[in-house]
Formats: C-alpha cells, sequence, structure tokens
C-alpha cells in the first residue's frame, strides 16, 4: 500500500463553480482549475482577426447575423464578412452557426457560396465567416424585379437550385 506524501496532494483549492467563466485570453488548466494566459502570438489560435478586414457597408441581415461587403487587406479582395449571431449563447458558438461552418467548408459546388474562412473579433466572442461576395442573391433579385422571370429563366433558376440540392444530398 502506498502512502501519499504531502507533496503529492494538489493544495490548490477548488474553483468555484458560481464564478463567471474565463473565456477572453484565458484556458483553464486541467491540472489546477485556475486561468492559464494565452500569450498573444497564439490568442486567435490558427484564425485570423477580423481586423485583416476592411468593412465597406452592411448588405443584409439575417437570422444567423449581419452580413458586411468588406475587403481583405492581405489580397485586397472584395469578400463578404458575415457576423455570427450569438446574442443569446453564453456556452460559445451557437449550434447552428457550427453546423452551418462545418456544412460550408465541406461544400465545393458553383452554385453554393464558397466559405473561405473563419475569422474572430477582438473579444474572441464574435465571429466571422469570409465568403465569396456576390452583388445579388436570388432573394434580392426577387425582391427588386420589374417583371416576372420567363419561362427560361424560371428553368434555369430552377435548375440551379436542383443542382445544388443534388450535390448537399450526396456530398453529405
Amino acid at each position: 500500500m502506498s502512502s501519499l506524501k504531502s507533496n503529492d496532494v494538489d493544495t490548490n483549492p477548488a474553483p468555484d463553480p458560481q464564478a463567471p467563466i474565463t473565456r477572453k485570453g484565458f484556458l483553464m488548466s486541467l491540472n489546477t482549475g485556475t486561468p492559464m494566459p494565452i500569450p498573444e502570438q497564439n490568442l486567435f489560435g490558427r484564425c485570423r482577426p477580423v481586423s485583416e478586414f476592411e468593412k465597406l457597408n452592411r448588405v443584409g441581415e439575417g437570422s444567423y447575423g449581419i452580413v458586411y461587403r468588406a475587403r481583405d487587406t492581405r489580397s485586397n479582395e472584395i469578400v463578404a464578412l458575415k457576423k455570427v449571431r450569438m446574442d443569446q449563447e453564453k456556452d460559445g458558438l451557437p449550434i447552428s452557426g457550427l453546423r452551418e461552418i462545418m456544412i460550408l467548408k465541406q461544400c465545393h459546388h458553383e452554385n453554393i457560396v464558397r466559405l473561405r474562412e473563419v475569422v474572430v473579433g477582438k473579444s474572441l466572442d464574435s465571429i466571422f465567416l469570409v465568403m465569396d461576395f456576390w452583388e445579388q442573391d436570388l432573394a434580392s433579385v426577387l425582391d427588386n424585379m420589374s417583371q416576372p422571370f420567363t419561362e427560361s429563366e424560371v428553368k434555369c433558376i430552377t435548375l440551379q437550385v436542383l443542382k445544388a440540392l443534388k450535390y448537399l444530398h450526396r456530398a453529405l
């Protein structure tokens, strides 16, 4: 039977379960339960900071977040920058946002917008999706139509939607 020596026992007090979770720039040590600072150079992990994008204008807002037209300051390309809505989230990224990221990262199809990368805001509590920017989507075309689509235009749009749907059902 082995005996415990005083230096074998963890003398650090257990963390207070009622204390707020520290997220900004800290990780919790699995050994001691205390916060460990993250070095500045590793703060964003492999994600780029959103500060590397210049927001040009707001183009829309949906149930999952606000979309901006932005310029990537590294490449000078125009992109769509979608801020993932995290209003009600106390436990990090909402499952709907995580699902969207996972699906879009797997998609490579001409009729499905491409997710280029995920970037983070200053506080690590804000996450942005960097996507290809398109001047208009189908919803904005429909909202701004002066006359109905022709039969051939309806066929063309329907074919594009069905091709994307077929791809999603086969690929995922």
